[in-house]
């Protein structure tokens, strides 16, 4: 395997082409809007250009890795692919639409998967002719720089998909954990009652956005605030998804607060729009 498709070039898309490319594949990244896909190529490139001002990488290194990505808004330029990686928003009739049209598309040894952070993949791949071709990839942000890497599977998925799954994710230098098609996954299931605990918090007036993230970091150990960390994931990214994980389950924990739901109708969703828990420039 050597050729990657990711369908969808926001943070998570741009970020899994660029750790692709970094190890040697040739990408293809995929969206619907030429600004979008620009906006992504201008990120990979500041993304791998602080690395070389940094001297983590080599002048050479990063020209060689802009080279191995290509962008198209022509999802037909996706069908020689090895892998495909969907990296959409977090809707599931959005995801069913992509692989709609990527199963007539692909050959039948083209590894299809989802980047997903906590919907069904049984529910994503019941419009799909052959819902055993589907399995879960999930992968963290930032991509280039976080280890882990969730491999889902679901209850038809065939053992060679997810067997050449793990040898990609592991050939982007990811340890994987193999999760059920279950809401969440592991890590979501883990760690979405705590950033939604965080947000219950400053909607109530119990601390502020600053001193609940100071509390995580030097109380608990975190590398990042949880409202932190929410504004560089993306508020719309959680919203959609703890309330898909909510209506499946009921569990109290998992429902997404008036909070939440506001400031994602209002537009504040973090860094990618310049303001979330936090304003930035």
């Amino acid at each position: 395997m050597n050729k990657l498709g990711v369908a969808g070039s926001g943070n998570m898309g741009n970020g899994i082409g660029q750790t692709a490319a970094q190890n040697g594949y040739d990408v293809i990244l995929y969206d619907v809007s030429d600004a979008q896909l620009e906006k992504a190529k201008e990120s990979i490139a500041n993304a791998l250009r602080k690395r070389v001002e940094k001297g983590k990488m080599e002048q050479e290194v990063m020209d060689k890795t802009l080279e191995a990505i290509r962008y198209t808004t022509n999802i037909t330029d996706l069908g020689d692919r090895d892998v495909i990686v969907e990296a959409v928003v977090e809707k599931v009739e959005v995801k069913q639409g992509i692989f709609t049209q990527l199963e007539d598309l692909v050959s039948a040894d083209c590894i299809i998967a989802t980047n997903t952070s906590s919907l069904s993949l049984a529910e994503i791949a019941a419009g799909m002719k052959d819902p055993s071709r589907l399995v879960g990839i999930h992968f963290f942000n930032p991509v280039p720089a976080m280890k882990l890497c969730e491999i889902v599977r679901t209850d038809v998925v065939r053992k060679e998909v997810v067997d050449k799954a793990v040898e990609f994710a592991r050939d982007l230098k990811k340890t994987t954990i193999m999760a059920k098609d279950y809401p969440g996954f592991i890590v979501n299931y883990l760690q979405y009652p705590f950033r939604l605990n965080a947000m219950r918090m400053l909607e109530k007036g119990l601390a502020t956005a600053e001193d609940i993230d100071t509390a995580a970091k030097l109380g608990l150990g975190h590398p990042m605030g949880p409202l932190e960390l929410q504004d560089m994931v993306g508020l719309d990214v959680t919203y959609y998804a703890t309330k898909s994980v909510y209506e499946k389950t009921g569990e109290p924990a998992m429902e997404p607060p008036e909070i939440l739901k506001r400031m994602v109708e209002e537009g504040r969703l973090g860094r990618k729009t310049g303001e979330g828990f936090y304003k930035y420039n």
